[in-house]
């Protein structure tokens, strides 16, 4: 007896997930980084930006044709898997993407500790553990609810 194929249930809209991909692109990481990228490159800040916002539209674009062709969850695997048919390697990119998601919302979270350690004297630990136990708990608690409050961030930016 095979089991049956489990349905993700459909929530996120096309103007939620829309918001989503800009907020990712544009994401928080532009803020921790603007100092680092003024300093390096002076003058010449926003045409840097500008020209990331182009190469960027190339892998938005890409994304777009894909999720239109293949219009399933775990996206860079099944792309992986369509093209190679390797199901190794399709598994390893998932691992990849997870480790990406990982490593960037620390690397976010630990932006947002040194920004608010300008303003306020709170030990790091203390911080981190409170951002990221607050931002887990509105990922447990759906992915429509937490894409809406990304929805509102990304306004909010």
């Amino acid at each position: 007896m095979t089991a049956p194929n489990p349905a993700l249930k459909r929530s996120i809209g096309s103007v939620l997930l829309t918001l989503y991909g800009v907020g990712t692109i544009l994401g928080a990481g532009i803020y921790v980084l603007v100092g680092e990228v003024a300093g390096r490159a002076g003058i010449y800040a926003p045409l840097s930006f500008a020209l990331a916002a182009l190469l960027a539209l190339f892998s938005a674009f890409s994304y777009a044709e894909l999720a239109a062709r293949f219009p399933v969850s775990a996206g860079e695997a099944v792309y992986v898997e369509e093209a190679f048919q390797k199901p190794g390697l399709s598994a390893l990119i998932g691992y990849l993407v997870v480790t990406i998601g990982l490593v960037s919302s620390a690397t976010l979270v630990h932006g947002f500790t040194r920004y608010l350690g300008v303003f306020v004297i709170v030990p790091d630990w203390l911080v981190l553990g409170s951002v990221t136990l607050c931002l887990g708990l509105i990922a447990i608690w759906g992915v429509k609810e937490s894409l809406s409050i990304a929805a509102i961030m990304t306004l909010v930016e």
